[in-house]
């Protein structure tokens, strides 16, 4: 006999029967309500906190582009 272990305990995790599409559906609105109950809603000082991080991150991208079309309004390009 060799020494390799044994790959019998292995043996559980053979290819299980795919759920239905009924059993999948069950199983995602389980997973939605779970989801959904221990959620909450933001408050005041977490609300203006992504507010703010996503108008840095506007004003960031318009500059980026204003800066980017000024370089192909006045760099003449040879074509």
């Amino acid at each position: 006999m060799s020494n390799y272990p044994k790959y019998e305990k292995y043996s559980q995790f053979e290819k299980k029967k795919k759920p239905s599409i009924y059993e999948r559906l069950g199983i995602f609105f389980q997973n939605t309500k779970r989801i959904l109950k221990i959620s909450n809603k933001p408050d005041r000082k977490e609300y203006f906190l992504v507010f703010k991080i996503c108008a840095i991150g506007l004003v960031l991208l318009g500059a980026i582009s204003y800066i980017i079309q000024l370089i192909f309004n006045f760099v003449p390009f040879a074509r």
